[in-house]
């Protein structure tokens, strides 16, 4: 069945402070609780959680008459009386199908369906204090066989929604006799000419790139990047090259291809522009590789600068993380040894690990790479890490077969516990099942014998590391 479908919620709230907080539900809840409560009889469905309210009305009056009052209702209460911050609402509006079920949870009933996601995706672009409505529920609105004779639209134009939702033909919704907005809409504009995208990957491109990704043998790949020229290409194509490169693991050759990429421009109107020098997903592979070279500092640079523009995730945590670690294991020499450890850094490196893994608990990587740094810091530390060990078997076990980096971690994880027997079987079937490539094995490999040298393992491990070191 079809429906209006509201969201909303409440731009500051998550500022409040807990006496504000205690001020919101104990006061201004209550008073909105006033003026809501008429319209809970009918709508199909209605829920809250903290300051958002989502509801679903089959009448398209009744949905009306609720945001216009919603709306009202915080644009007008008076916050200053009761000391804390000004609340304003952001309300967005839908129309279409829907499922309702009974929530047993609950106890009543809910809704689902992609249309209530749209709905969800208009409210954070809304302006606070406004309700904006797609050109579905408008039309819906204005063909309802009684008219609305007391609300207005005023054209937005095509919208970008929240969390790459698309793009949305938007309206203002607001009560006749309030001011219109002062300007036209914006359609969505061709900006080809002042910003031109880099050109693509050609069909021969294309072709080399499936040819590249069929070479196993770095000498043999080598002889082949050092038989072409790489001046014509495009830079999609260079880019997917020095990935290529980076799996082989010929860092230094991809290095050389990404810097090169960055030097690339377009000009437009005698402008130079440069669509690849900024681009974070190539900053992390330079950063990658710059690691596996050992020019940490650089590496650290780059990603402390992905960090500063922004990409505060899991990944980029991750990757200063694996800075910091390789720093302190290696310091300015190519060997590792116990004494040779740097702890303060190996600890601050631990501490990004764990944090890249609280800000995505579904990301075995950097869960594992703590488990290790715990272990390898020994004492109480390693206890934490055979703890943290365990917690990735159990977790990811369920998943084993997915792909490689899954199962080596599932590996690994044994490893940690002193399971060596069973770690070794595990890698067994992974390398069976997967056909890993020279840089999986060897990233797998280096981590462990990073590992043995530093805890003194190497003979519990030597068959291990002799697994996948194999030819």
């Amino acid at each position: 069945m079809n429906g209006y479908i509201i969201f909303s919620d409440l731009k500051g709230y998550s500022k409040l402070s807990e006496i504000e907080t205690r001020k919101y539900f104990e006061k201004v809840n209550y008073d909105l609780s006033q003026r809501m409560h008429k319209y809970l009889q009918y709508a199909e469905a209605f829920n809250t959680w903290g300051d958002a309210v989502v509801a679903v009305f089959m009448d398209g009056r009744y949905a009306i008459d609720m945001v216009l009052e919603y709306r009202d209702f915080f644009n007008t209460y008076d916050f200053e009386a009761l000391e804390m911050s000004r609340l304003m609402p952001r309300i967005g509006g839908h129309y279409g199908e829907f499922f309702s079920f009974k929530d047993e949870l609950l106890g009543r009933t809910n809704m689902y369906g992609s249309n209530i996601n749209t709905a969800a995706r208009i409210e954070p672009v809304t302006r606070t204090g406004e309700i904006f409505v797609t050109r579905q529920f408008k039309e819906a609105i204005e063909n309802l066989p009684v008219s609305i004779d007391y609300v207005s639209f005023d054209e937005l134009g095509v919208v970008e929604l929240a969390k790459s939702f698309g793009e949305w033909e938007l309206f203002r919704l607001y009560r006749r006799g309030e001011k219109p907005q002062v300007i036209d809409k914006i359609f969505a504009l061709d900006l080809s000419g002042a910003l031109p995208p880099p050109p693509e990957l050609n069909t021969e491109e294309q072709e080399v790139i499936r040819y590249c990704k069929t070479i196993n043998k770095r000498e043999e790949f080598t002889n082949w990047l050092d038989s072409i020229d790489l001046a014509p290409r495009s830079g999609e194509f260079l880019f997917r090259l020095a990935g290529i490169c980076k799996n082989l693991g010929l860092y230094s050759q991809a290095i050389d291809i990404l810097n090169n990429l960055s030097d690339l421009f377009i000009e437009t109107y005698g402008i130079k522009m440069y669509p690849y020098k900024h681009r974070q997903d190539l900053l992390k592979l330079k950063a990658n590789c710059l690691t596996r070279l050992g020019q940490y500092p650089e590496a650290a640079d780059i990603v402390y600068g992905l960090w500063q523009i922004g990409m505060k995730d899991s990944d980029t945590l991750s990757m200063l993380a694996a800075q910091y670690k390789r720093r302190a294991l290696f310091n300015d020499s190519d060997d590792v040894s116990r004494t040779n450890v740097n702890t303060e850094l190996l600890i601050n490196a631990k501490d990004l690990y764990l944090e890249a893994f609280r800000r995505n608990i579904e990301d075995y990587y950097p869960a594992i790479n703590a488990a290790y740094l715990y272990r390898i810091l020994g004492s109480q530390e390693s206890e934490q890490g055979m703890k943290l060990a365990q917690y990735v078997s159990n977790s990811w076990i369920k998943r084993e077969g997915e792909n490689w980096w899954l199962d080596s971690t599932l590996a690994e994880a044994q490893l940690l516990q002193d399971f060596f027997i069973a770690s070794y079987f595990t890698f067994e079937r992974a390398l069976n099942l997967h056909k890993p490539d020279s840089f999986e094995r060897a990233s797998s490999a280096e981590q462990i014998m990073t590992y043995a040298r530093i805890t003194g393992k190497e003979t519990e491990l030597m068959d291990i590391i002799s697994l996948l070191t194999a030819n």
